[in-house]
């Protein structure tokens, strides 16, 4: 990735209502809280947490600025860069503050972002509306949604992926509304450009003790798109495991360590590969209830089986969302400042 393509996101104070947000790091595989949750036993339904969002990327005037003031703004930040420059003290890379050592050499080093993936926590009383319009509406339908998909969910009577509707369904409606403002905001923390976002398919995936989702990307009728995935219900025998995110050695001597896990991989290099200084891309997701995970459509994941007890239910949602952004992506639509602080013009 050139260093015009290395985008470093910006984490701004957006209010998402009582649900938090947080992005995860795929380079350091630590997690960035954006959004605290606010009091859980706040009442909390979809519809409250759609006007959230909506309110919440409402432009404030504090914010509003033209292209020719951010065009000066660089132009500033440019002139001051060159006034400070010496040909004695040169920075080897702007992309972070540059750290003094007793030798006088400076030295500066950039990270390179592989792929961002967002995670958002919904309140619990979210999380019940959505079960419960599954319980009494998506499951009694059934209607099948596993033609398209790869997912070998078949090894229980109640094993399914069944269509959520996003259209003539008033929770789909809703949730749908709720899921592509989150989109536009992970484009927008991604490129920093505005978009028009659409449903492309929903559905929720029911497994049971055995099943599991080889490892697939998603498509979408734009080039541009989002995938998402939110846990709704993990049984007992997932819950207790551990936190690959806070701890975790890789798989040896490790059988059974991420059953029922979310597996994402953006490159060839494992775990183990940290040790030769070459980065990590791939990452395993404990599933937690409550929890959305957003990210590019490309992005290549799986579902590892599970084994637990015979009516154990391992239940997500899924959903795909188009994106066509408003004004062409090119390497001019972001320049770094001299601290490193992303300046759009």
């Amino acid at each position: 990735m050139s260093d015009e393509e290395d985008i470093k996101l910006r984490v701004e104070d957006v209010d998402f209502g009582a649900g938090g947000v947080s992005r995860f790091n795929s380079e350091t595989g630590k997690e960035e809280i954006i959004r605290q949750p606010e009091n859980p036993n706040q009442p909390f339904t979809i519809s409250d947490y759609n006007k959230a969002l909506e309110v919440a990327q409402q432009p404030s005037e504090k914010n509003i600025m033209s292209k020719e003031e951010q065009t000066q703004q660089v132009k500033r930040a440019d002139m001051i860069n060159a006034q400070n420059k010496s040909t004695e003290e040169q920075q080897i890379d702007t992309g972070e503050e540059v750290p003094k050592n007793p030798g006088g050499i400076e030295i500066a080093m950039r990270p390179k972002t592989a792929v961002n993936i967002m995670r958002c926590q919904f309140p619990n009383e979210v999380v019940t509306e959505i079960n419960e319009h599954i319980e009494k509406v998506i499951i009694p339908n059934n209607v099948d949604h596993s033609k398209g998909l790869v997912g070998q969910i078949s090894q229980h009577e109640r094993s399914a992926q069944l269509t959520f509707p996003y259209e003539g369904d008033e929770v789909g409606e809703m949730f749908s509304g709720v899921l592509q403002r989150l989109a536009k905001e992970y484009v927008n923390r991604t490129v920093g450009i505005e978009c028009d976002t659409s449903v492309e398919s929903m559905w929720t995936v029911h497994s049971y003790s055995g099943d599991y989702n080889p490892v697939h990307d998603h498509g979408t009728r734009t080039p541009m798109g989002v995938s998402c995935i939110m846990y709704l219900q993990v049984p007992r025998c997932i819950a207790t495991l551990g936190n690959p995110a806070e701890n975790f050695d890789g798989l040896n001597e490790s059988s059974g360590a991420v059953d029922g896990f979310t597996y994402l991989t953006w490159g060839t290099n494992g775990m183990r590969d940290v040790n030769m200084l070459r980065p990590i891309t791939e990452e395993y997701v404990k599933p937690e209830v409550g929890t959305l995970i957003m990210f590019p459509s490309w992005l290549r994941h799986g579902v590892m089986p599970f084994f637990g007890k015979e009516d154990d239910e391992r239940r997500t949602f899924s959903a795909n969302i188009n994106i066509s952004l408003k004004e062409k992506l090119s390497g001019d639509h972001y320049r770094k400042d001299h601290s490193g602080e992303q300046s759009w013009v």
